[in-house]
C-alpha cells in the first residue's frame, strides 16, 4: 500500500503539471523555458515528477473522446 503523498509531494506534482502545460504554449518565453530548466536542475525529484507527468500527457492524448459517465 502506497502512503498519501505530503504537501510538498503534491506541490512538486502542481508545478510538473504546469510545465508540461506551459512549455506546449506558443507565447512560452525563452525565460520561462529558462525558469523550467532550472526548476528541473535543482532537485532531482522535479525531474522525476516531470517524467511522470509526461506518461500521463501521452496516455491523455491516447483517450478517446466520448460520452461522460452520469
Amino acid at each position: 500500500m502506497t502512503e498519501p503523498a505530503s504537501a510538498a509531494d503534491e506541490y512538486v506534482m502542481m508545478q510538473a503539471a504546469h510545465w508540461c502545460i506551459r512549455l506546449r504554449e506558443d507565447d512560452c518565453s525563452l525565460a520561462e523555458r529558462q525558469a523550467f530548466e532550472d526548476w528541473l536542475l535543482s532537485d532531482p525529484s522535479h525531474a522525476c515528477e516531470y517524467s511522470r507527468m509526461l506518461e500521463v500527457w501521452d496516455l491523455t492524448g491516447q483517450l478517446v473522446p466520448g460520452t461522460p459517465a452520469a
